[in-house]
């Protein structure tokens, strides 16, 4: 009767780790985008943060609402934005709301790195529930099943396009920031 019980025992066990491993296999990563760029003028570290700072003090509206972290020692600020998300026809207009993300922008001697992460959406408010999709991941698909399944799959694509146009802008941004160079080291003719 023993060696029957550490059978089972054994079997059970066998069974929950293969059902633990499926799962942790099918997760998905979050949707995540970063670039590496370098000065070309070989800038160091407080130079860049310095340009740092001033492409977030212009790109944002108001840069002191997302702002979550400024420290120039380090040569790291930290922000948390919006962007609107909009429908592009009726039948999706469920989905309307915005998307946020984090922006990480780190300065070292002669390069930055630019992280844009943490992608979320949500609705407008009082729209349906169901179309609120949340932590955007590398996923192809939102779903596999259920009734709304096509229009979330739809919106899902369309969300990590916009994530991706987001980020791009934002890489953009801060290379033509480095390759103008440090903020007021030009002179200007009045």
């Amino acid at each position: 009767m023993g060696e029957l019980m550490k059978i089972v025992l054994v079997k059970k066990i066998l069974l929950i780790s293969m059902l633990l491993f499926s799962v942790c296999s099918n997760a998905q990563e979050e949707l995540k985008f970063s670039k590496v760029i370098q000065s070309e003028s070989g800038a160091d570290k407080a130079e860049l943060y310095t340009i740092l700072r001033s492409f977030v003090s212009t790109y944002y509206l108001n840069s002191q609402k997302v702002i979550q972290m400024d420290d120039r020692d380090a040569g790291i600020i930290i922000c948390k934005a919006t962007s609107i998300f909009d429908s592009p026809s009726l039948i999706l207009s469920a989905y309307e709301g915005w998307l946020d993300y984090n922006l990480k922008l780190q300065a070292r001697d002669g390069r930055v790195r630019v992280e844009v992460s943490n992608f979320f959406h949500h609705n407008k408010p009082g729209n349906q529930k169901k179309a609120q999709l949340g932590v955007l991941t590398t996923s192809d698909v939102y779903t596999n099943s259920g009734i709304q399944k096509k229009f979330h799959n739809k919106v899902w694509v369309m969300l990590q396009e916009h994530a991706f146009q987001i980020s791009n802008q934002i890489f953009n941004g801060v290379e033509e920031a480095i390759e103008q160079g440090v903020v007021g080291s030009q002179e200007e003719d009045w």
